[in-house]
């Protein structure tokens, strides 16, 4: 899934250039990202935007990068800011997401090669461009576009700009604004200081979300250079000082460095994929590492991390990576609970996520499942596990407890508490209060792999004690989730209106996370109708279509998307615990993996062919054709799937041992 894509010049695949999108992670919270095309159709969407304090807070710096050859029958503009230009993109005949995004333009025998990367852990970003044919050296002219903003705002040309310009021996450089980095230029070419805006600039996508969409950009000056025949050169942007930094020689060692780093081929593609997709979440930082939920408006989120985890590192074969993910949230448990977000200095703790300590146990279980490096329980993760088993057990103030019947109450009355948190103006969409089913399973779960866990560590009191919750918690879903005259589970029961029979997704993690939660004839009869009802070919929808309160589409303005967040729309995610119920409920055959495999037909298609290329989108539509929606490349996208492949279709995972 790795080969170029040869690109045509008829109108449609010019428009789908527009569409489709590319993203390069720096692997501290930055990262690049733009449309095939060079035009900008997001806020987000920039060269240059770093994570001011890693890996919160991103910043745009360097928006846009103007590139005009000089050629014998004219001007040809590389990338500009509006489909009506007359620009050199229309003749980009292919585009190479991996190692390096990197464009192919034949302007009438005039062969450019164009990439860009943002080498991980720097806060580079370098431009290169080689000239594959020409009859003779061809002159390049770079304006860039800058701003210092937030990445969600935009920059208009009231903002006071300082416009002077710093030169010293390795290049230029800039700060337009004194509250945001000073941006350095490094490239062998001759600068011509010449300040000016550009006015208007519209991003197309952020319009149809009802979004602030038009914005202008500050240009400082111009570079220029030649490219000769059969060589490159490149421009570096950073934040990092003065720069005596070689782009070629960086950008060549960065694409070296990605390709040693991949594991060998699986022999199954999506499994490929989804493993290259997978090492643009994690980020490192100083007292630790995380994973972005999600690009290119996410931060790091608990729950989306621990969801993600077995397959953004173990499927993905990142041990080190993985251990230094749980040694950073075991540090950060408090009365049994993990805060939603990931709390540092400049970021405070949000105390509103019932299910992220229980993925988190799943994640030790699975980690040492992986790996048998049994010294994390005793450094770090066991104290953490057994803080969390009691703090439910207790009950986690204020608003999260184990009750008599051994299951999981969880209330507040202006948060949502579980992964359907959509919320508008203080308004929750889907609030789910009272014992949400996948609450539940996660609890069952979480003291299955605690009590092995237990077991490894000597401590067979906690063991115990584990093992008579899971028994009462177990005897307690069975006799209250099974609704009989629907022939499913409920999706919550003793709320605050009593018993919530909806058919939702989330009972799909009851017959995908552990084996004993329900009799098998009631876990296949959830099967059937999450297949019949729920499922499509990009991930499972959250309400059925005569569900009266379904949503068709997700769009519009952010009230009426977030409305349908949770009522219809599908997230692809959701087809990981399908799979894995899938294959344990059809008895672990090679015809259960054929057919699991084969429910991921359409993703596999879609990961090269729309959205963010080599990545899977947050969410679709939850009508046909199943567009695109939300951020589009998602961590537990990519996670889940990647390690449900691992664990029940490639075989490649170790198996249980609880």
């Amino acid at each position: 899934m790795d080969t170029e894509r040869r690109l045509q010049t008829n109108p449609a695949s010019l428009a789908s250039m527009g569409a489709m999108e590319w993203l390069d992670a720096d692997g501290s919270g930055g990262y690049a990202s733009g449309t095939l095309s060079g035009v900008p159709s997001r806020r987000f969407h920039g060269l240059l935007l770093v994570a001011r304090y890693p890996p919160h807070e991103r910043i745009m710096l360097v928006n846009h990068l103007t590139e005009v050859l000089e050629l014998p029958a004219g001007e040809r503009v590389l990338s500009d800011t509006t489909t009506e230009s007359v620009g050199a993109w229309s003749s980009c005949v292919s585009f190479a997401k991996w190692p390096i995004p990197t464009w192919t333009y034949d302007l009438d025998g005039v062969v450019v090669e164009r990439s860009i990367a943002r080498p991980r852990g720097t806060s580079h970003v370098i431009v290169r461009w080689r000239l594959l044919s020409s009859p003779g050296p061809v002159q390049l002219r770079l304006r860039p576009m800058l701003s210092g903003r937030k990445d969600h705002d935009v920059q208009t040309a009231t903002t006071v700009i300082d416009s002077t310009v710093r030169t010293s021996e390795s290049g230029v450089s800039w700060q337009p604004r004194e509250s945001f980095p000073r941006v350095y230029a490094c490239c062998r070419a001759a600068y011509r200081h010449q300040p000016e805006w550009r006015h208007g600039i519209e991003y197309a996508m952020d319009r149809e979300r009802g979004e602030a969409y038009r914005e202008d950009w500050w240009s400082p000056g111009e570079f220029t250079l030649t490219l000769e025949p059969g060589e490159s050169t490149a421009i570096v942007f950073s934040t990092e000082g003065d720069l005596t930094l070689d782009g070629d020689a960086t950008i060549l060692a960065e694409a070296e460095r990605r390709r040693d780093a991949r594991a060998a081929p699986s022999g199954v593609a999506f499994f490929d994929a989804l493993r290259t997709a997978a090492t643009s979440y994690g980020v490192d930082f100083v007292d630790g590492s995380a994973s972005l939920a999600g690009f290119p408006w996410f931060d790091v989120w608990t729950r989306d991390t621990f969801t993600s985890f077995g397959g953004l590192y173990l499927a993905a074969g990142d041990f080190v990576g993985a251990r230094n993910v749980l040694r950073t949230f075991s540090a950060r448990i408090q009365n049994g609970m993990l805060p939603a977000n990931l709390p540092d200095a400049h970021t405070k703790p949000r105390w509103n996520s019932a299910d992220a300590p229980l993925w988190f146990i799943l994640s030790v279980g699975r980690y040492l499942r992986y790996t048998g490096d049994v010294s994390a329980l005793g450094e770090f993760a066991m104290t953490a596990v057994q803080a969390i088993v009691d703090g439910y057990s207790a009950g986690t103030p204020p608003h999260i407890r184990v009750t008599a019947d051994g299951l999981v109450h969880a209330s507040a009355p202006d948060q949502a508490l579980t992964w359907m948190d959509a919320e508008y103006e203080g308004h929750l969409m889907t609030p789910r209060r009272g014992k949400p089913v996948e609450i539940q399973a996660l609890w069952v779960r979480a003291l299955t792999v605690a009590r092995a866990l237990a077991v490894r560590t000597g401590d067979h009191t906690f063991a115990a004690r584990c093992e008579a919750k899971k028994a009462r918690a177990i005897e307690s879903f069975r006799a209250r989730f099974w609704n009989e005259k629907t022939g499913y589970l409920f999706d919550v029961i003793d709320g605050p209106d009593g018993d919530d029979a909806t058919l939702r997704p989330n009972q799909v993690f009851a017959i995908g996370l552990d084996d004993d939660l329900l009799p098998r004839d009631q876990a296949l009869a959830v099967l059937t109708v999450i297949d019949e009802r729920l499922r499509t070919p990009v991930g499972l929808r959250t309400l059925p279509r005569d569900d009266p309160r379904y949503r068709a589409h997700y769009i519009g303005d952010k009230s009426t998307r977030d409305a349908a967040y949770h009522q219809g729309t599908v997230w692809p995610f959701l087809l990981g615990p399908f799979i894995s119920a899938w294959v344990r409920l059809h008895g672990r055959t090679e015809q259960a993996r054929r057919d699991a495999l084969g429910f991921l037909t359409v993703l596999e298609t879609r990961i090269d062919g729309e959205g963010c290329l080599g990545h899977l989108s947050e969410i679709y539509d939850g009508d046909p054709p199943h567009a695109t929606r939300g951020c589009f490349a998602q961590a537990w996208s990519v996670g889940e799937l990647l390690g449900s492949l691992a664990d029940h279709i490639m075989g490649s995972a170790p198996p249980h041992q609880d």
